[in-house]
């Protein structure tokens, strides 16, 4: 018994000391919505008496946890973890996988090793103004706050697979060499999150709406990218692959995943646009149907100038289903957003949806909405 007490003495003592060592910070983010849409189709009808206009805490509030320290081999190592998040509390659990981070990542003279819960390479290695941008939707996916999209036919991804996912996993990003560098992502099983602790949890997670999509294993996820500058100008292009396994459920076989993924991003004083696209084709799919031809497409514009920012963003998704009939979705975005300072912004943004299936359109809607966002 004092053997034990005098060893957990002994580990608290080092904790405390590793931690005095350490640089412990805090930041957070806040966000707060308000916005009203006219949805004159939802789920095929028009006679639907969905009214959802009001307002809304958002998605991404959380407070974020960073340590960082020096190694005796130099290696630096800084630490992230989510103290709180929005979206990880009570029933709010669907964005946990997005905003929950507990990782570590070691710097040395050759690139950065990240292991833990935290975005796969194309996170930040894809141009992405969909979440950039002015007012950070389409991606952020508040706008669908305000009205409901149809969720009975498979539209497409308008990202690619493992993005915005805090699976466990191990990354390499290289240092860059003349304009060029290179990051590997690993994801042993895209269900171990923190939202699924057992194996059960994990296997019950694999197969979603008879697909693959949230259980591929030995995830790898290969990138490249160019940068460069030019008389201004500037120009940043990536592409990458990414492979996995998929298997069998009930004697049904599925299809492993083989996704190519590019994009484009030009740059001149204030404005910038990019253009980026994801293939998954029928990754995932069950082997024995025609469902496939997964893939989505944005093309995002933006101009700013001092504290205001002007954007606008279309996204578009396509699949084709079992039964070889072809789905489509088309999201357009108009926005503006003014820094007050202090880390606090406003924005507002104009957005419109259209779903449709098999040449019937099951979501059509146009609305607006308000942000204020306050990182600290």
């Amino acid at each position: 018994m004092k053997k034990t007490i005098i060893l957990s003495v002994s580990a608290l003592i080092l904790a405390l000391t590793s931690v005095a060592r350490a640089d412990i910070s805090l930041s957070g983010y806040a966000e707060y919505y308000a916005g009203s849409a006219d949805q004159s189709i939802a789920n095929g009808t028009t006679n639907h008496g969905i009214d959802q206009s009001g307002m809304s805490n958002g998605t991404y509030t959380r407070i974020t946890g960073s340590a960082s320290t020096t190694l005796d081999s130099g290696i630096e190592v800084n630490i992230t973890s989510t103290i709180y998040s929005e979206s990880c509390q009570g029933s709010e659990t669907a964005n946990c996988g997005v905003v929950n981070f507990n990782n570590a990542a070691f710097s040395t003279n050759f690139g950065t090793v990240t292991v833990g819960e935290t975005f796969d390479v194309g996170a930040g290695g894809y141009s992405r103004m969909t979440a950039s941008g002015p007012g950070a939707d389409p991606d952020a996916g508040n706008m669908t706050h305000f009205y409901t999209a149809d969720a009975k036919a498979n539209y497409g991804a308008a990202n690619e697979t493992n993005y915005a996912d805090n699976s466990m996993k191990i990354k390499y990003n290289s240092n860059v060499y003349s304009g060029f560098s290179v990051a590997v992502g690993f994801t042993p099983h895209m269900g171990e999150d923190g939202a699924n602790t057992t194996q059960q949890d994990v296997a019950a997670n694999t197969l979603s709406g008879n697909n693959w999509d949230n259980g591929f294993t030995d995830v790898l996820h290969v990138l490249g990218r160019y940068t460069m500058d030019m008389d201004g100008v500037g120009l940043t292009a990536a592409v990458g692959q990414i492979t996995g396994n998929a298997g069998q459920i009930g004697g049904r076989n599925y299809n492993d995943l083989d996704e190519l993924v590019y994009s484009v991003h030009v740059s001149f004083a204030g404005f910038a646009a990019d253009y980026r696209k994801n293939e998954a084709d029928n990754s995932g799919r069950e082997a024995a149907t025609n469902a496939g031809n997964n893939e989505g497409t944005s093309m995002c514009g933006e101009y700013r100038m001092a504290n205001l920012g002007l954007g606008v963003c279309q996204v578009e998704t396509g699949f084709t289903d079992a039964n070889n009939r072809s789905n489509s979705s088309t999201i357009r975005t108009y926005a503006a957003e003014y820094s007050l300072g202090g880390g606090a912004n406003l924005a507002v943004v104009y957005f419109t949806d259209e779903h449709e299936a098999n040449s019937v359109t099951n979501t059509d809607v146009d609305g607006v909405m308000t942000k204020l966002s306050i990182g600290f």
